[in-house]
């Protein structure tokens, strides 16, 4: 079974309201017309080549959105001139079936792009934003992020799709070190930013609430009992200072960092103990951590009660909690393959939400709340594919369909945006392994890593500022 979603499109002439509303099903776009970008009427200098390429942003960001199906710029011609920058003929957008217009402007001001956009509900016949937007016109695809950011927000409510940014590890595809280290890209893939030069292998980067800090696990040479080991360490790395913090360097795994929503504390894997358990670490004071693993009641499927629970079933690992902090989904081999549960931070009590396959694995809850997405290999042969879950256990739904004949192709490592519609994971159906963002109902996927590279386990951050 495949995931869909529905976008049902309507227009409230009587108040300003969301335009258009998310559920689920199949997916219904609204039309938009979207005018090329006219030199304003008081334009001096100008530039038609810095203009298409604002343009061909602007289509680029709103396929992004996956909201609109755009009108054939040939049915709108006669509305779309420098001259008609300001009007709008309602009826004969009505007649093309336009939802929407967008007409937009420029002007070179030195260094400096001066753009202008306005959006028009062509139903309601009336402007929903007419807005001035400045930056240096070498950073015109920022200015577009920004205009496509208000239109996110006005036509849905949403924020954080354009200015998020993702975290992923990546390695050269022909290297002949086993280097891999942390990278950071806007959420289109653009000024990647290598984060990590160690010349070691780096792990599981995920991101505190506030997007000031990344955690990660890296391998490094530490002093243990007078020996000089190598150990999985812990770190908490500050994106301003370029600080790094070890959070945990026991003996073992130290890895899978998940930040509360508050930002106090963090769930990690540690297995210091001999197996691997989930902690609670506070970064301010990592020394002692907190065992939740271990304090878990694990609800019995059938009838009342819970089941009996021994140090020795521990194998917790890949904790993500809900947006409101009150529960956590992690991925547990207690069972003997590991399964998706869902535990109660005050009461520490868990319930087990999948039953099938061979490997369950890296939940991650929505940041709606109301979807929890993993990854999963239904047989031991079989390749890993990306399903969908409410948190109580029903609706299981798969969104990606990887199998091939003599070929195994993963997704794996899913990741949300903060609108909760697009996700970002790893794939190998280019035959090495890649990011991609892609919405749930799978219409648009865009490769963000890049290609002389091989990239896994990426991260979805939260909107700046």
């Amino acid at each position: 079974m495949r995931f869909f979603l529905i976008l049902f499109l309507w227009i409230n002439t009587a108040q300003a309201a969301t335009y258009i509303t998310i559920v689920g099903g199949n997916v219904r776009r609204a039309k938009i017309a979207v005018g090329q970008v006219h030199p304003l009427p008081d334009a001096v200098a100008k530039d038609p080549q810095l203009a298409g390429l604002v343009r061909g942003q602007v289509i680029s960001d709103l396929e992004f959105t996956n909201l609109f199906d755009f009108l054939s710029e040939a049915t709108f011609a006669s509305q779309d001139s420098s001259k008609d920058l300001y009007n709008v003929k309602y009826e004969d957008l009505t007649a093309i079936g336009a939802s929407f217009f967008l007409k937009m402007g420029y002007k070179l001001e030195g260094a400096k792009l001066v753009f202008e956009a306005s959006l028009y509900d062509v139903n309601g016949k009336k402007k929903i934003f007419g807005t001035r937007y400045q930056y240096p016109s070498n950073n015109y695809p920022r200015l577009v992020h920004a205009m496509s950011e208000d239109i996110l927000k006005e036509l849905t409510g949403e924020r954080g799709l354009f200015f998020s940014r993702i975290s992923m590890v990546c390695w050269n595809k022909k290297g002949k070190t086993p280097d891999k280290d942390v990278f950071v890209t806007e959420a289109d893939g653009r000024n990647l930013l290598q984060l990590t030069t160690d010349r070691t292998v780096s792990l599981s980067p995920s991101w505190s609430p506030n997007g000031k800090f990344l955690t990660y696990a890296q391998y490094e040479y530490r002093m243990a009992g007078g020996v000089r080991t190598k150990r999985m360490v812990l770190k908490r790395h500050d994106l301003q200072t370029g600080d790094r913090k070890a959070l945990s360097a026991k003996e073992g795994m130290n890895s899978g960092a998940a930040w509360m929503p508050d930002g106090k504390k963090l769930a990690a894997t540690l297995s210091f103990t001999g197996r691997p358990e989930i902690y609670l670490i506070d970064p301010n004071n990592p020394a002692e951590p907190e065992p939740l693993s271990r304090n878990i009641q694990w609800r019995k499927i059938a009838g009342d009660g819970f089941q009996s629970s021994s140090v020795s079933l521990l194998f917790d690992v890949e904790p993500s909690f809900s947006p409101d902090g009150n529960q956590i989904v992690i991925s547990s081999a207690r069972t003997g393959h590991p399964m998706i549960y869902t535990v109660n931070m005050a009461t520490k009590v868990a319930n087990q939400l999948t039953f099938a396959g061979q490997y369950n694995a890296s939940p991650a809850w929505s940041p709606k709340g109301d979807k929890i997405i993993f990854a999963a290999q239904r047989t031991g042969e079989g390749n890993f594919d990306l399903y969908l879950i409410d948190p109580d256990g029903n609706n299981l739904a798969r969104v990606t369909n990887g199998e091939r004949t003599g070929r195994r192709v993963n997704s794996e490592n899913p990741s949300w945006a903060p609108t909760g519609r697009h996700i970002v994971f790893a794939n190998n159906d280019g035959g090495a392994y890649a990011v991609y963002i892609m919405t749930l109902d799978g219409r648009f996927k865009r490769r963000i890593s890049p290609m002389e590279k091989e990239c896994k386990t990426p991260s979805w951050g939260p909107p700046e500022g």
